[in-house]
């Protein structure tokens, strides 16, 4: 069997299954379009997002991509913020990044022979480079681990920054950023830095 018959004879045992247990199971599902988390996590095939906080379908909205970089030429990303926070009135945004993240890995072990990675990488690669002394002792899974951290650090401070969420925090309490690391080797989920909508927050972001 090949991986496409694979593929499709699992999606239809699922849907068998799905519809053994509840019959309005995917007229429900079309019905479900208004979020209240919005994901931001890596391109990868370890974690199983809503597994991980043992969401129902249609509670969270998932967005991934190299490295979780917030960036503003990934029009995609910009267009799914704007919508989710402008239409479907977001309550949290989850910048996540995990300890086996491939796009951390290529920054401290380098992706020369990569341009596309390379440049997608660029403001990754700064972090970790002003950072230098600061990791020169390190091993490589305390390097990646601590690169990690600060990339959702800095990539929470990127959202708080985006015009959508200043005008969205001029209104009211939402969205709040939430940056958490994911450790693969345990199953732990921790918060690292969060944001809110309060002038605090906003002056110690543009202040960091």
């Amino acid at each position: 069997m090949t991986s496409k018959e694979k593929m499709f004879l699992e999606s239809k045992a699922w849907a068998l299954e799905k519809l053994s247990l509840d019959k309005t199971y995917f007229d429900r599902l079309s019905g479900m379009h208004s979020p209240d988390i919005l994901w931001i996590g890596s391109i990868d095939s370890l974690v199983p997002v809503r597994e991980l906080i043992n969401a129902d379908p249609g509670e969270i909205l998932v967005y991934r991509n190299m490295g979780v970089q917030v960036r503003e030429d990934d029009l995609s990303l910009m267009a799914t913020i704007q919508d989710a926070v402008e239409v479907s009135n977001i309550k949290y945004i989850v910048v996540c990044g995990y300890s086996h993240c491939s796009g951390i890995q290529d920054v401290v072990l380098g992706s020369e022979d990569r341009p596309f990675v390379k440049m997608w990488l660029s403001d990754l690669r700064a972090v970790y480079e002003n950072r230098s002394e600061e990791f020169q002792d390190m091993d490589f899974e305390q390097r990646t681990k601590r690169l990690c951290e600060l990339n959702i650090r800095a990539q929470i401070i990127k959202l708080s920054q985006l015009d959508v969420i200043e005008k969205a925090w001029e209104k009211g309490n939402f969205p709040v950023l939430l940056g958490w690391y994911f450790d693969l080797s345990t199953g732990g989920l921790k918060e690292i830095f969060s944001m809110e909508a309060t002038a605090s927050s906003i002056l110690a972001a543009t202040a960091t």
